[in-house]
């Protein structure tokens, strides 16, 4: 009976396997081809993290009892391994290129915690976002969510950035409000001058489309910064529930739907940013808050078209959502290696004063 009940187990076990293997395959199917405009398959997507970890947990149960069986998980994710460099990966710090790049920052300032500042709650950590992003050193800053005020000295951001970065340009939260004032949303900042401008405003959760044409000595470059639709993922709202259930099953649900909702607009606002993407009569640099993982249809459209910078120049993890879950990357600098190679790449992840780390990276115009 107990040699029955082994011989049960085992094969339950490796049926659980086979389950997981298919359900990977598919789920990189839907990554590699990034071609199923769906909502359903933006949630699969985001589940692979978790077929990786599943893998690498049978590959240790079969390893332990010396079976064959191991092979199947260990051939997924050989499979796989182009998508786990996405997730992990490691180049050395060290760069003996001698050439001058083009640096870029992309940096999302969550409003500069305004909230926090007028709230008294945390004036500090405003002070120390702000003191962040104007102190790293970049030739251009891409920043998400920028809020400016005149009337108050320490939110004057425009007269800031415009001390060390006197070329810039900006496109509203709010359409209709030209004044500098406010909450701002997406602005670039240069060290060198913007020969053009385009914009586009989306009223859905105040995202859009930036992009400036950057002369670079006689050279024209041209740098997109986006911010796509939140994902909504406000996992400390169903933390704080405690023991309430409904509180807890209600917050999982508006969860839920703003994930939903989030895979189909950003679709939407994808196809848009392609055509920005394949239309430029210039040398592409892209970056921003694509409130996507890098399995996620948006990434990988990008992908494309463009190489990532964490990609090719990055260590480890890379996360940049500072707050709950903690384990996301969600911003991203892309680049068009036709033109640029990359020189360089860093998360921030020491500066945790926004909800987002910034990332910077090095580019050097091809001749």
């Amino acid at each position: 009976m107990i040699e029955f009940i082994r011989l049960f187990l085992k094969r339950f076990l490796f049926l659980l396997n086979m389950i997981l293997a298919l359900y990977t395959l598919l789920v990189y199917q839907l990554s590699y081809s990034v071609s199923v405009k769906h909502w359903l398959g933006g949630f699969l997507m985001l589940s692979l993290p978790l077929a990786f970890a599943g893998n690498i947990f049978f590959i240790l149960v079969w390893a332990l009892r010396k079976s064959p069986r191991v092979l199947v998980s260990i051939g997924i994710l050989i499979v796989g391994f182009p998508l786990i460099l996405r997730t992990f990966t490691w180049h050395s710090t060290n760069n003996d290129d001698s050439r001058k790049g083009i640096s870029v920052l992309s940096y999302n300032l969550m409003w500069c915690d305004i909230e926090g500042h007028s709230l008294k709650r945390d004036s500090v950590n405003s002070t120390n976002l702000i003191n962040t992003a104007l102190g790293i050193d970049a030739d251009i800053k891409c920043v998400q969510e920028l809020f400016n005020v005149d009337y108050i000295p320490k939110f004057r951001m425009i007269q800031k950035f415009k001390k060390t970065h006197p070329h810039y340009t900006y496109v509203h939260a709010t359409p209709g409000n030209d004044e500098g004032q406010g909450s701002i949303g997406l602005a670039i900042f240069s060290k060198y001058p913007i020969v053009r401008k385009e914009e586009k405003h989306w009223a859905i959760n105040h995202n859009g489309l930036l992009s400036a044409d950057i002369a670079i000595n006689k050279d024209t470059i041209r740098v997109i910064n986006v911010q796509l639709r939140s994902m909504g993922v406000r996992v400390h709202k169903v933390l704080d529930a405690g023991d309430d259930k409904e509180k807890a099953k209600k917050e999982a649900k508006t969860i839920y739907h703003q994930l939903k909702e989030g895979f189909n607009d950003r679709i939407i606002q994808m196809i848009e940013l392609e055509s920005w993407i394949k239309t430029s009569p210039y040398p592409v640099i892209l970056v921003g808050d694509f409130n996507e993982v890098p399995y996620g249809y948006t990434y990988g459209r990008a992908r494309k078209y463009l190489k990532n910078g964490f990609e090719e120049k990055g260590s480890g993890f890379g996360f940049t959502y500072h707050k709950s879950p903690g384990f996301l990357r969600i911003d991203n600098q892309f680049y068009d290696d036709r033109y640029f190679d990359i020189k360089s790449f860093k998360t921030y992840s020491d500066k945790p004063y926004s909800d987002h780390y910034p990332i910077w990276g090095e580019y050097i115009l091809k001749k």
